[in-house]
């Protein structure tokens, strides 16, 4: 199943016509996140965000299921009936046309604005509109690899090996994994790895156990005497620009 995770951002402007930014986050199983954003005219913030329906159905894999999740319930009604309120009927009926001749099964969802990839796709849509770049979508992406191991060919007890591989350079840590800390192994060689970071670095992270996903997903999740490490590595990785994409599980 195909995922999009749309929104839009919308101002008036001193003439009286409207400027709007949409952004999009499109998952496809077994690949990285992909980010779209792009400025419009438009008369109305609903008409942005319907056009970032629009272009994730242009997207998204032709002939495949698509969800689009939204905080919008106007664009709900409209993707999921073929029309909309006054003033998004025209967009409407496009959305449902170039769905239908991609042969896409096409619905839409409620999520809130709070979670993960919506704040992406907010993000998205105001630095469209202002005319702006998003770093994050020219950012060289650096791929890193987790590998645990029984026993360190040094210490002689259990440790992650932890490479990154950026453009130009690959670098390998070997990370003592702590069995009695109340942090999973797996989370420590996670943590390990996003210390590793530069600042604005997108890593691409392989082999990620899932405790150590959701850990870092939902820091308020771990155990109490965890939670400090988890949320400490968050914070400074939000504050560095540092952002984690998952592919695949350890």
């Amino acid at each position: 199943m195909n995922h999009a995770f749309v929104d839009a951002s919308w101002q008036e402007q001193p003439d009286g016509q409207g400027l709007g930014g949409w952004g999009l986050v499109l998952l496809r199983p077994g690949q990285l996140a992909a980010r779209y954003q792009g400025q419009m005219g438009a008369p109305d913030n609903n008409a942005a965000e319907l056009r970032a329906v629009l272009e994730a159905v242009r997207a998204a894999p032709a002939g495949e299921p698509l969800t689009v999740h939204t905080d919008n319930q106007a664009v709900i009604v409209a993707v999921s009936r073929g029309r909309g309120p006054q003033g998004l009927t025209e967009a409407s009926r496009e959305v449902h046309d170039e769905s239908g001749g991609r042969g896409l099964s096409l619905r839409a969802k409620y999520a809130p604005r709070t979670g993960r990839h919506m704040q992406s796709a907010h993000l998205l849509a105001n630095d469209a509109r202002k005319g702006q770049g998003t770093a994050s979508l020219t950012l060289p992406q650096t791929d890193v690899l987790i590998e645990q191991r029984p026993v360190g060919p040094e210490s002689g007890g259990p440790e992650a090996r932890v490479s990154l591989r950026r453009v130009g350079e690959r670098v390998t840590a070997h990370v003592p994994l702590d069995p009695l800390s109340p942090l999973p192994p797996s989370a420590q060689a996670l943590l390990a790895a996003v210390g590793l970071a530069r600042p604005g670095e997108h890593l691409t992270v392989r082999r990620a156990s899932k405790i150590a996903q959701a850990l870092w997903h939902r820091p308020e999740r771990a155990l109490p005497g965890a939670y400090p490490a988890v949320a400490q590595a968050r914070t400074q990785a939000d504050e560095q620009g540092v952002q984690v994409e998952f592919l695949g599980v350890g």
